[in-house]
């Protein structure tokens, strides 16, 4: 896995390879339990009552919680593409970085043993801070993605 910042573009580019096929991983990135079941985890936040209206110009949103209880968070946005299950376009804008539009890209490619997930984000070149944040994150969330799409997957 690895999770790069082009800083100067305002980009962020990170990618996992996961033991899962390419419809397990959609699946779990598109389905609102899934999502619920994977995204956070004990020692840092879980998120909760994920909505998600999946095509283009669809809403999707969500909520999270510090687990210690100190802080809670809103993240919403818009479907642009929706290709199974391949591609997953949409808008991303965080309470926590001050409802900001950035958008997130992410393909999914068959491996000869799962799937690879490129993750595109886009929209920090003014707010480095923001970005490099975004970027350790993305770290946790493909490392828990592929924990979960891997559980899913038959053997």
């Amino acid at each position: 896995m690895s999770a790069l910042s082009d800083f100067q573009a305002g980009t962020i580019h990170a990618s996992i390879d996961i033991d899962a096929a390419p419809e397990v991983v959609w699946d779990a990135l598109t389905d609102p339990a899934q999502l619920a079941s994977w995204w956070g985890s004990p020692d840092a936040y879980r998120t909760f009552d994920w909505e998600v209206d999946l095509r283009p110009g669809g809403k999707w949103s969500s909520k999270s919680e510090r687990t210690d209880g100190t802080e809670r968070g809103l993240v919403h946005g818009e479907y642009l593409r929706v290709e199974r299950p391949h591609l997953l376009e949409l808008t991303w804008l965080a309470s926590w970085d001050g409802f900001a539009e950035t958008v997130i890209r992410m393909e999914l490619t068959a491996t000869p043993t799962g799937t690879r997930v490129k993750v595109r984000h886009t929209g920090f070149a003014e707010r480095l801070a923001s970005g490099a944040g975004h970027s350790e994150g993305w770290k946790l969330v493909l490392g828990w993605l592929g924990g979960h799409a891997a559980l899913r997957s038959p053997a």
